[in-house]
């Protein structure tokens, strides 16, 4: 695949959710390996890996982002640049916080913006109708009606936050995350942590290369913070399936 080019975008032939809907159903989450075709799966991170328009993304309270593009950070002094995540992050709040990487595509789409042909094209998969019928068949969710999608990339030091994912009026019903980083290990960070009521881990999710995390709305989440043992980015697609 060329720079630029729009990755080839299959699920893997081999996927069985018809059988693991009483796993979900139980308990409400699940980790799918080998969720696309090897190609699709490197195709996938070499545009993620291409992509020039990430903006970082830090967030203090609810509703309260602050989006900063790449040429905007290069222009900052690096004590300053480090000074305004911690500004933003180090609150006395229990409100949720983070900061990685993304690149917003659905709400770019709808709202007119320019979207490079890789990102169209993961817009387009996720809501194409193969990709939701494997979430109708693994949940039985006759509801299930559209999907939106964002590109993330956590590098050393970012992390989100304990939150459910719930937000009014958006309808949301399952969180997905696409994982697409080779080679990860548990001690590198990024994990996606299930929490109970007591607030400890109830179960990790290791970012797999090409595995799928999916998961009911609202469930209490976060993800680790990348460690210094990690040698590159922590790459995902993610989003939420939506009722009509």
């Amino acid at each position: 695949m060329r720079a630029g080019e729009a990755p080839t975008l299959r699920l893997n032939g081999t996927l069985r959710p018809d059988a693991w809907r009483g796993a979900f159903a139980a308990h409400r989450r699940l980790h799918v390996p080998e969720i696309l075709t090897p190609r699709s799966a490197r195709e996938l991170h070499q545009s993620l890996v291409e992509a020039e328009d990430w903006v970082r993304c830090i967030h203090l309270a609810a509703g309260q982002d602050v989006d900063i593009t790449m040429a905007e950070l290069d222009a900052m002094a690096e004590a300053d640049r480090i000074a305004l995540e911690h500004s933003l992050v180090d609150s006395c709040t229990d409100s949720v916080k983070y900061v990685f990487d993304k690149i917003r595509i659905t709400s770019q789409l709808e709202a007119g913006g320019a979207v490079s042909a890789p990102m169209r094209a993961i817009h387009d998969f996720v809501n194409a109708p193969a990709f939701l019928d494997f979430f109708r068949r693994l949940t039985g969710d006759a509801r299930i009606d559209r999907a939106d999608v964002m590109a993330t990339r956590y590098l050393s030091g970012h992390f989100a936050s304990a939150h459910a994912d719930e937000l009014p009026n958006a309808k949301r019903l399952y969180a997905y995350v696409l994982n697409l980083s080779p080679d990860w290990r548990a001690d590198q960070g990024g994990v996606l942590m299930f929490l109970d009521d007591d607030g400890h881990v109830a179960e990790g999710y290791v970012p797999r290369f090409n595995a799928l995390n999916v998961f009911a709305v609202p469930q209490v989440h976060a993800v680790s913070a990348v460690s210094r043992l990690a040698t590159a980015p922590r790459y995902s697609v993610t989003g939420w399936i939506h009722a009509r």
